[in-house]
């Protein structure tokens, strides 16, 4: 059996909208609460006299309004719509009415303006202009009705009596409770839905800047960092560089365009077979990569083989891409730069020697 605070808790959900964003979670959780708070009102006003009978009447009706303000926004779509009408109606209409039928200074309605000015600096969307209007009306509605009532207290409803004044006013500061709780409540949402559209933009910002645009890979100063890890991890490891054989050639011939698209294409493999060995990948400049794998030498002779496969069994317009490769083993001793310094040297052989190889800083022996 569903607990009834388990069942409170799911309605609320349902009423107010799971997926929306802040802004109109509070709005919906406004909207409804101003629907009960109107219904509630004018049973308490009925019962306790406080209020004109047509008054009562006009609380229902504005409740029924409400919620069908509630209805189109939350399944039509039209929040900022009807945000802006629910706005405009409460500063200029409903208010200015309660304070008229509801006693006036000496009732409920100033705090009410209060907690709707809550609601509509969290709510309202960024227009200037219109956000401009309802906020000034926000200000200065209240001294334009406290001038009203003091130049024309007859217009204004009063209180039958002091202890039906204090009853009102507990009872009004139950319900402005409840709305302040609704705002703070959406305040608290919008503030951890904007600090996880500001991590997630961050972490974003963090991983772009360690990767190469055009390839996807890490870019040098990153895949460096990667390396260096590495060797602080003293784990059994081969770096290898691969260089893009008459990549010159191929941008003079066919375009920088093609060229771009021989780096994606490489790259495309690099990183799936990269993963597939469990390491990592960057573009260490130009048609140059670095990549670590964990193994030995022989790891990395069956990495270069693999990846050659893979180049050859997808031709590009204009051939298949053919590339040279030095490896080295890490040494216990290796720094970065010697570390990378034996595989570039590996290379620098490996071209020296007519290119389309891997060879390896062991023995310089063509493999």
């Amino acid at each position: 059996m569903v607990s009834p605070l388990k069942l409170i808790v799911t309605s609320w959900r349902w009423l107010v909208g799971k997926t929306g964003s802040a802004r109109e979670t509070l709005h919906h959780g406004f909207l409804v609460s101003a629907f009960f708070i109107g219904l509630i009102s004018a049973l308490f006003n009925s019962l306790l006299g406080l209020t004109l009978p047509a008054y009562n009447i006009v609380l229902v009706i504005t409740s029924a309004f409400i919620a069908l303000m509630w209805y189109r926004s939350r399944f039509h779509g039209e929040f900022q719509r009807m945000a802006w009408l629910f706005c405009a109606l409460v500063t200029f209409v409903m208010l200015p009415g309660n304070w008229l039928f509801n006693h006036g200074a000496t009732g409920p309605t100033l705090l009410f303006y209060l907690m709707a000015s809550a609601y509509v600096l969290a709510v309202l969307p960024a227009d200037p202009k219109r956000r401009g209007i309802i906020v000034i009306g926000l200000m200065f509605m209240p001294w334009a009705l406290l001038a009203f009532e003091h130049a024309r207290p007859g217009l204004v409803s009063s209180y039958a009596s002091e202890g039906m004044r204090f009853l009102d006013m507990g009872f009004s500061y139950t319900l402005a409770f409840g709305l302040l709780s609704v705002v703070i409540a959406g305040y608290a949402r919008r503030i951890h839905e904007e600090r996880d559209i500001a991590n997630a933009y961050a972490a974003r910002l963090e991983r772009l800047s360690l990767l190469d645009s055009l390839t996807g890979l890490y870019n040098h100063r990153a895949i460096h960092e990667q390396a260096e890890a590495w060797i602080r991890r003293s784990q059994s490891a081969c770096l290898l560089i691969c260089d893009l054989d008459h990549f010159k050639m191929i941008n003079d011939n066919h375009g920088h365009p093609y060229g771009d698209t021989v780096l994606e294409e490489f790259s495309r493999h690099v990183s799936q077979l990269t993963r597939e060995f469990s390491g990592e990948a960057g573009r260490y400049g130009g048609e140059e990569f670095m990549i670590l794998i964990p193994g030995t030498l022989a790891t990395a002779r069956q990495f270069d083989g693999c990846l050659r496969e893979r180049c050859e069994a997808s031709p590009l317009l204009h051939g298949v891409i053919l590339f040279s490769t030095g490896a080295s083993e890490l040494h216990a001793d290796d720094t970065l730069s010697s570390w990378v310094k034996r595989s570039d040297d590996a290379l620098y052989h490996a071209k020296e020697n007519g290119r389309g190889r891997l060879m390896v800083d062991k023995d310089l022996s063509v493999i």
